[in-house]
């Protein structure tokens, strides 16, 4: 019934044990259904897929490349207000 690669995996596997409400459990269920996976599966996929978006926004963002971009242009006040007030 299941597609899950759990056992194929060559990472160590911790067990734990979570309490859901009836109806939100219900949910889960339903969605990994749908996806084909356990429960557990679907579960760990998701954590890993928010832990992972919350890695990805706390990286430094490299601007290097845009070193020098605007060196051709003159980007004073003086001519930024000039412009705006034409």
């Amino acid at each position: 019934m299941y597609n899950s690669n759990v056992y194929l995996q060559e990472k160590t596997m911790h067990r734990t044990q979570i309490y859901f409400e009836e109806q939100f459990f219900e949910s889960v269920k339903k969605k990994a259904k749908e996806l084909n996976i356990s429960v557990s599966a679907y579960i760990r996929d998701t954590i890993k897929k928010d832990l992972e978006s919350q890695n990805s926004i706390q990286e430094p963002i490299n601007l290097s490349t845009f070193s020098g971009q605007w060196k051709d242009y003159d980007i004073s006040i003086k001519s930024i207000r000039e412009k705006a007030w034409k």
